[in-house]
């Protein structure tokens, strides 16, 4: 052997060993981190499966397409062949081309058992099927059968046709390059044992294809070519019996086949493959088209009525919004100051706050440092001993990629800088001074001024924290600063994979391709790796079946952190159900997540027992999911609706309120998410939290999820939809619809009014002449007893500034709009008597409004430049320390004389 060939050898073995060593490792890693977690029946049980499937079609691609091969290989009695690519040509001989035979069927093999194996989560789906107790109106049949069983035949199917078709190539190049296949006089002429060798292959393709119009019948249910989703009049009516009569000529095509196959010759297969073929252009592509044009079309609202049913039925329940609880809002115009008083508890929970502002708000108050950094702010509602606030929440995560270049070491990425620290919390309701939000959880170490307790504020698992790290090391961890030191400590948590040896610093070394992990002598046998710390890569590795909400949110808890996150079951395999824009169209909000910040801990929390796909998926991994009951009953009072899911549902319910297949046709009452008004354009109106009073309770207060509609292309309001978040009515949702003989200002109405509001507008004209840029917040549309009010916050950002103030609270009601420094004060611009009038820039009605207005954002502005250079004088920055003291400097002057103008 040359010594060329013997070096390709070794660097291949080399590779293939090395590919082994590293997937190796990496299994191990994976099924030491889902055991740690309590979760390695599930790892075993997709790895077995996996395999299992592999090795399967492996065997059966393998063993088919080799047998077919050799015997062409036999039979065409090949000795050699010539192959011309460039250059000199290439001779091949007899046992060179049997290798290359092997080599193959092999690699077909392996991409064929590649594709097999995919398909695991199908197959254990197949096994393991549940009941919808939902019979299709076209077959009869459970929707089970479409969720689970139709998907594993069509994969079959088509994995057997491929398996036929990468036969028949490399079985007819033996042939043609024996001479046994050839292109003679114009003509096509082939040996018998050629012919009917092929013919063989052929014939099983023909049974495939009648296998495959067979399955089509019922893949009607999900088609898009009609005028709704699955099958219309002409899909059901024509198209479903002319798929038979296409299996009928499949099965003929097929006895053709043979009959050629016996007799050797190709002029029946040609007639037989004509027949298919010419039946397939004419049976399922121009029949449907002229009925189509012809006789449904000029009679499409009656023929299509029972379809459109069945198609507003299934997308509803496909999407949840069946059991829709509509109800009268008869928006009366019976809201006065008595309703806002102090005793009643209406205007505690009005949100005030946006999170887009407040997260950069958050960032420049409670950032401390360039690590530190906030992700998201979410909304949430706690109990205060006897008081119920909505306030809104946000992790303080650490985010190593902020540290300076230098400070970018392996020691301080995955030894130090290892965790997070607390929360921010706030009321959204409450403005405190400068137009800032009012802290009750804020500071390191944790300030609080509410009755709840923080033991461990460490967030070691978040949103940001995307790289292993390291724990209870022999080097102290960052733990947060003070003063000009820092606070360190060790990791004594449960969570990460014990060290134990240096067996396994050699593995993960290996995994992690960093030598630093073998070398170090920070690392002892007690000490803990981290890996997969952030939330939504860590419950994606658990459970890849699921969908995922987009949005986890932090929730103190008995002291801790813990991170929530709702999990869907979602197919695209519902009959009738209209798509959605992100491809599914059944979906259930079946599983809460619950993550602890400290330790990693993962729980699964069942929510819809009802819901068959995740009983399936109980099925499939017992002991993965717990019961709704088992969570702590402190963390239950912290779910909630999901967004993402009411998005989908609202999205769909605009349509499918419309339940009379005529109205539907038409479009008579579709509806649309409305417009606002968000920053400084128009903006699509986002669902909200919000905590309520239905008109028919006069105590409790609920948290919901709620959104307005609008006519489309209209901008009057039509109705309110809700979903309940609290435990005990959770995920009810409730339609709240107005009368249609009445206007009801929509939001983009509300809107306008602002703008052609003379006050708003002088005020919104002096912001901008000072260099500020106005930030309008989101328009929120409450319902107070049976009326509504309209609120808007007004966010001013001043040109050398990144923090968002509130400066002002818009009130709507009716035809009046009223701005103040608060809700209170807007109230009783609109209202009246609301509270005692005190002396407000906002409300008061004086020819010197502007110049008062003036002097007000002046003093705003002179403790910005204040508290700015005091920052970049704690920072080390004198050069900028000076540039605010001279801002600081010019404001004051300005502040002078425009106090002198006033007096």
């Amino acid at each position: 052997m040359k010594k060329g060939k013997k070096l390709i050898i070794i660097l291949a073995a080399i590779a293939v060993a090395a590919a082994a060593i590293f997937t190796s490792v990496n299994i191990w890693l994976n099924a030491a981190w889902f055991s740690k977690l309590g979760f390695g029946q599930v790892y075993s049980t997709i790895i077995g499966s996996k395999v299992g499937l592999w090795a399967g079609f492996f065997i059966i691609f393998f063993l088919f397409s080799g047998i077919n091969i050799r015997a062409a290989f036999r039979r065409a009695e090949i000795k050699g062949t010539r192959i011309q690519l460039s250059g000199e040509p290439i001779e091949l001989n007899r046992k060179t081309i049997g290798i290359i035979s092997i080599a193959v069927v092999f690699l077909l093999s392996i991409f064929m058992a590649n594709n097999g194996s995919k398909q695991w989560e199908t197959v254990l789906k197949f096994f393991n099927a549940t009941g919808f107790d939902l019979k299709d109106p076209i077959y009869s049949r459970d929707i089970s059968y479409y969720v689970f069983i139709l998907p594993l035949y069509l994969f079959l199917k088509n994995w057997g046709l491929l398996t036929l078709i990468l036969t028949i190539v490399p079985v007819s190049l033996l042939y043609l390059s024996s001479g046994q296949i050839k292109w003679e006089k114009k003509k096509l002429v082939s040996s018998d044992k050629a012919r009917r060798h092929v013919l063989f292959l052929l014939l099983l393709v023909t049974v495939v294809i009648g296998w495959n119009f067979w399955l089509a019948r019922y893949q009607l249910l999900f088609s898009t070519s009609g005028l709704i989703f699955g099958p219309d009049f002409t899909a059901a009516e024509v198209v479903r019996p002319l798929y038979i009569v296409m299996m009928a000529i499949s099965l003929l095509t097929a006895v053709f086949v043979f009959i050629s196959m016996v007799k050797s010759s190709l002029k029946i297969f040609i007639i037989g493959a004509g027949i298919l073929v010419g039946s397939a252009i004419i049976l399922t592509g121009i029949v449907p088209v002229l009925v189509q044009q012809f006789s449904v079309k000029p009679n499409e609202l009656q023929k299509e009525s029972p379809y459109i049913k069945n198609n507003i039925l299934f997308t509803r329940e496909g999407y949840g919004i069946s059991g829709v609880d509509k109800q009268l809002f008869p928006v009366e115009d019976s809201l006065t100051a008595e309703d806002f008083g102090a005793g009643t508890g209406i205007t505690e929970n009005i949100r005030l706050w946006d999170q887009r502002p407040l997260m950069a708000t958050f960032a420049q108050l409670q950032g401390f440092r360039l690590y530190y950094d906030f992700n998201s702010v979410n909304v949430d509602r706690y109990h205060f001993g006897n008081e119920y606030k909505q306030v809104m929440v946000a992790a303080r995560e650490i985010n190593t990629n902020n540290l300076p270049p230098t400070a970018r070491t392996w020691i301080n990425e995955k030894l130090q800088y290892t965790h997070g620290y607390g929360i921010v919390m706030a009321p959204v309701t409450q403005i405190g001074q400068e137009g800032l939000p009012e802290l009750i959880i804020k500071d390191i170490p944790p300030k609080l001024s509410v009755p709840v307790k923080i033991d461990r504020p460490e967030i070691y698992y978040g949103q940001k924290t995307f790289s292993y790290v390291f724990g209870n090391t022999n080097i102290p961890e960052f733990d947060y600063p003070k003063g000009n030191e820092n606070v360190t400590t060790h990791y004594e948590g449960t969570g990460g994979l014990d060290i134990k040896s240096g067996w396994r610093k050699l593995l993960l070394a290996l995994h992690f391709k960093s030598t630093n992990i073998l070398f170090t002598n920070y690392l002892k046998p007690t000490s803990k790796i981290m890996i997969y710390r952030s939330i939504d890569q860590r419950v994606r590795m658990l459970a890849r079946f699921l969908r995922f909400d987009s949005d986890p949110y932090i929730v103190l808890s008995e002291g801790k952190l813990f991170w929530m996150l709702d999990a869907y079951t979602t197919t695209d395999k519902y009959p009738y159900s209209n798509l959605s824009k992100d491809g599914y169209n059944y979906i259930r909000n079946s599983v809460k997540i619950t993550v602890d910040a400290y330790n990693g801990d993962v729980n699964f929390y069942v929510v819809d027992k009802k819901d068959p796909l995740i009983s399936t998926y109980k099925k499939i991994f017992p002991g993965m999911f717990k019961d709704f009951a088992e969570m702590p009953e402190d963390l239950r009072l912290h779910v909630r609706y999901p967004l993402d899911l009411f998005q989908a549902q609202s999205e769909i319910y605009a349509v499918y309120h419309m339940t009379d297949p005529v109205v539907f046709y038409n479009k008579e009452d579709e509806w649309s998410i409305p417009q606002e008004i968000y920053d400084q354009g128009p903006t699509a109106m986002n669902p909200y939290y919000a905590i309520i009073r239905f008109a028919d309770q006069t105590v409790n207060d609920q948290y919901v999820l709620m959104l307005p509609f609008t006519p489309s292309n209209k901008n009057n309001m039509v109705s309110w939809v809700a979903a309940m978040c609290d435990p005990e009515n959770y995920g009810k949702i409730i339609e709240y619809q107005f009368p249609k003989e009445k206007l009801i200002f929509g939001p983009m109405q509300i809107e306008s009014r602002i703008d052609q509001n003379t006050e708003i507008s002088q005020l919104f004209t002096l912001w901008g002449q000072k260099g500020s840029t106005v930030i309008r917040g989101n328009l929120l549309v409450y319902p107070v007893r049976n009326s509504l009010l309209y609120v808007e916050p007004i966010y001013l950002q001043a040109e050398q500034s990144k923090i968002p103030e509130l400066k002002r609270v818009i009130a709507a009601y009716q035809n009046r709009i009223g701005v103040g420094l608060d809700l209170r004060e807007a109230l009783n611009a609109v209202f009246g008597g609301v509270h005692e009038p005190e002396a407000s820039a906002a409300s008061a009605e004086s020819p010197k409004l502007l110049q008062a207005l003036n002097v007000q954002e002046l003093i705003d502005k002179a403790v910005e430049n204040f508290n700015a250079a005091q920052n970049q004088l704690r920072a080390g920055d004198f050069a900028g320390y000076g540039d605010y003291i001279n801002r600081l400097q010019k404001t004051l002057e300005d502040l002078q004389k425009e106090w002198m103008t006033t007096q």
